[in-house]
């Protein structure tokens, strides 16, 4: 049947990309459908190609947020386009509103998001257990049966002929071979989701000095402090000087989709809990995640086949929130605090090996 069906996922970038399956699972489910996404404005640049989405819809949400007048009339605006089904895999009472007032016959969203008696169809949604992959996968089929399975559950991100020839470049010139690099990505919009610089520039050290491939910091401008630390914190490790000339940073260097040819061309990848490890599932790049305030429960983990998921088991205070925060409520952080190097290093030689 053709139909004209809009999605609402203006969540963070990782989560955007998780949806990635949803949104080919609800275009191989709808064939011949119209699918408009809208999206947290800043995040599209991942979408880029992506041929399950016919229109994209970037959403300022601080604007809206501020003015009411601004939110009816991004409202009215959809509903204009005349939706047969709505999907709304968002929390937020705005997401069900907006929702509402497109004047879609068919609203399906989860029972747990605010305002849920908008919607016509209100899913189940279990704070831990599945992966976010199959919570979202539960708003479009019935049973877990018809789950898609292998690649389908995967995420789905699409390169750039522009920026494969920058990766190309870029990679020539500071003599970077594909799959020679380690990726290594220090930071979190949470504060409680970041282990220290201390840690990972002790894991940095054990790679540079026991291995042969060259390791990169990546990040927005935003962690350039971040780098500053490491980079302080190498220069009092024990590296021979050819050592210490495998360490690179791309901190404020990459767009988000040049960032994508980077970690689809990496041999690992070692990330706190961030959208990073997503990219790298997109991509089934052997994966080591680092948890701290947040669990594996929670269903953000990566789907790479090959992966080590770090954590600290038996501390009562965890999870201590969805998203972790800006300091340890219990004041001590031994969640990361209590991450070992030596077992994060142990962990990479052994999916590595697996290679």
């Amino acid at each position: 049947m053709n139909q004209k069906i809009l999605i609402i996922q203006t969540a963070f970038l990782g989560d955007l990309i998780l949806s990635t399956p949803f949104f080919r699972a609800v275009k191989n489910l709808f064939p011949d459908s119209e699918i408009h996404l809208i999206v947290n404005q800043g995040t599209e640049q991942v979408l880029d190609g992506n041929p399950d989405i016919q229109k994209l819809i970037p959403l300022d949400k601080k604007r809206i947020k501020k003015n009411i007048f601004r939110f009816l009339e991004f409202a009215f605006s959809l509903r204009r386009e005349k939706y047969d089904l709505v999907y709304s895999p968002h929390f937020s009472f705005r997401s069900s509103i907006l929702s509402r007032l497109t004047g879609a016959p068919i609203r399906i969203g989860y029972k747990e998001s605010g305002f849920s008696f908008l919607h016509t169809k209100s899913v189940s949604r279990p704070r831990l257990g599945p992966h976010e992959v199959d919570k979202l996968f539960s708003l479009l089929f019935s049973s877990e049966s018809e789950y898609p399975r292998g690649r389908e559950r995967r995420p789905y991100l699409y390169l750039k002929e522009a920026d494969e020839k920058k990766f190309q470049t870029l990679s020539s010139s500071l003599k970077i071979a594909e799959k020679n690099y380690i990726l290594i990505a220090a930071s979190s919009l949470w504060e409680t989701k970041r282990m220290p610089e201390e840690k990972f520039a002790s894991v940095i050290s054990l790679i540079l000095r026991k291995r042969t491939e060259n390791v990169i910091l990546i990040g927005s401008k935003a962690d350039l402090p971040i780098e500053e630390k490491i980079r302080s914190l190498l220069g009092i490790e024990p590296l021979r000087e050819k050592e210490r000339s495998r360490f690179l940073s791309l901190i404020g260097k990459t767009s988000l989709s040049e960032l994508s040819v980077w970690i689809q061309n990496a041999k690992a990848v070692i990330s706190n809990d961030s959208s990073p490890i997503h990219f790298a599932s997109a991509f089934n790049i052997p994966t080591v995640m680092i948890y701290g305030a947040t669990v594996p429960a929670f269903g953000y983990s990566t789907l790479s086949e090959k992966q080590k998921i770090m954590e600290i088991t038996g501390l009562k205070c965890r999870p201590c929130g969805i998203h972790g925060g800006r300091i340890c409520p219990e004041s001590h952080f031994r969640c990361m605090l209590d991450q070992q190097p030596q077992k994060i290093f142990d962990s990479l030689e052994e999916i590595l090996k697996e290679e």
